[in-house]
């Protein structure tokens, strides 16, 4: 036995309180996951304006060229689609998905890279989402207004049930248990959503507040189809970066 068998030894580490879900710590957020913030500000930037807006009487002229309605889509504001999923109906409403991408997005982020074409895929993915959203509750809504970034979150909900785990390449295939239980969550909160704005907006004499779930089932459709895309983007970072 010599004397370093004696020397005491360092104790094992343990993981930090701080860490994050996604194994980092808070660095995830403002470093990987930078396209979350960039879109992030975006919504809070619209919702200001929308807000300033109001004292000078121009917040209903930003919202009829702004939302999405299937009438003015056909005469001509083909913006709206895109436009409209930077407009919120109000505080509770730009919260509510705020904290939801927030939630869904690092893990996205991070498996897309931080580098630019990591964020310019990220920003497809969620653009994209967000327009299937769209463009499900106009043929299914024709007659509703449409605002809001739900359809493009709940893409990101759905393309987060796919994802394995920190670091893992592959997906859950779709019709696997995983997703199966990540659908039916989605489904029982869309349906709690849907039920308690409504209550809500008849208990505070605002009428009865429709919630569109057929944006969010747009959305988390096709964010179970593309996020199929992203073991090709992870062959890509390996070429790249000689992992």
């Amino acid at each position: 036995m010599s004397i370093d068998d004696l020397a005491p030894t360092e104790p094992p580490e343990t993981p930090s309180r701080r860490e994050g879900i996604f194994g980092q710590g808070p660095a995830v957020i403002w470093f990987e996951a930078w396209p979350v913030l960039v879109i992030l500000g975006l919504i809070w930037i619209v919702f200001a304006a929308q807000l300033a807006s109001a004292p000078l009487g121009l917040e209903e002229r930003m919202l009829s060229y702004g939302a999405f309605h299937p009438g003015n889509f056909r005469d001509g504001l083909w913006w709206t689609p895109l436009t409209s999923m930077f407009l919120h109906a109000g505080w509770l409403h730009v919260v509510m998905n705020s904290a939801a991408l927030v939630a869904l997005g690092p893990g996205l982020a991070q498996r897309l890279g931080r580098d630019a074409l990591g964020g310019l895929l990220f920003a497809g993915l969620y653009i994209g989402c967000g327009l299937a959203g769209v463009a499900l509750a106009g043929l299914l809504m024709p007659d509703a207004w449409l605002l809001g970034a739900s359809g493009a979150i709940c893409g990101l909900w759905g393309a987060s049930a796919r994802l394995v785990g920190p670091g893992r390449e592959e997906l859950h295939p779709i019709f696997s248990k995983a997703v199966g239980r990540s659908a039916l969550s989605f489904l029982v909160m869309n349906l709690i959503v849907v039920v308690a704005a409504g209550a809500y907006g008849l208990a505070s004499q605002q009428g009865l507040i429709l919630v569109s779930w057929q944006a969010h089932l747009g959305g988390f459709v096709l964010g179970l189809l593309l996020v199929g895309l992203l073991p090709v983007r992870f062959h890509w970072l390996k070429g790249l970066r000689g992992a």
